[in-house]
């Protein structure tokens, strides 16, 4: 099993702490934590990300009492200490200058207007021309995205629990568990391992 993690500064909160709402969201989350693995970390932060590949490949975030992960649809390559590169799974290396591109096309007006890359305007030798490819590969794959809030603000009962799941991000496929006790960084990740004991629903 391969763990990498990275320390998340203040500033850089607003490129990963924000709701995933759609595919555009998410490849915007996959690409910013690509970035982030090819920094290092770049001190002490104020929450934290984690890419765990065993069977499956996936970014973990914690800030607080929230915690969330989707599917990391790249592969990494490390030496000892640091992540040496990252490519797609059809073998493209992205590097800083791709994820520029990347972003610079999903913050594009055209783009927020049109979010589909069928009729997105390329210019031959423009930023985006780069990124088209990275971002069309990305967005094929599924976010498998997956929440865990400890919500004392919002608690209503058996509706809305203290404790509990969110999976999937769309409001017509979302869906809530709802669980007797909190949980750590460890357990969240553990239910998400293909590789270790299942987790059991029990209904009371």
């Amino acid at each position: 099993m391969k763990i990498i993690e990275r320390e998340i500064l203040s500033f850089q909160e607003k490129d990963f702490f924000v709701p995933i709402r759609d595919k555009a969201s998410f490849a915007r989350l996959v690409v910013c934590a690509a970035r982030q693995l090819l920094l290092g970390n770049q001190g002490k932060g104020t929450s934290n990300m984690k890419l765990i590949v065993d069977k499956m490949s996936r970014l973990f975030f914690y800030k607080d009492n929230k915690y969330f992960s989707v599917a990391f649809p790249l592969t990494v390559i490390t030496d000892d200490i640091e992540v040496t590169e990252i490519t797609t799974y059809s073998g493209k290396k992205l590097d800083f200058v791709n994820i520029s591109a990347i972003i610079s096309i999903l913050d594009s007006e055209y783009f927020k207007n049109n979010p589909s890359l069928i009729d997105f305007p390329i210019e031959p030798l423009s930023i985006e021309a780069s990124g088209i490819y990275f971002l069309e590969e990305i967005l094929q794959f599924e976010p498998s995205y997956i929440r865990y809030d400890n919500d004392p603000i919002n608690q209503n009962g058996k509706l809305h629990p203290l404790n509990h799941l969110d999976i999937n991000y769309s409001q017509y496929g979302t869906y809530k568990l709802g669980l007797q006790n909190t949980i750590n960084d460890y357990y969240f990740e553990n239910l998400q391992n293909t590789n270790t004991d299942c987790s059991f629903i029990v209904d009371i």
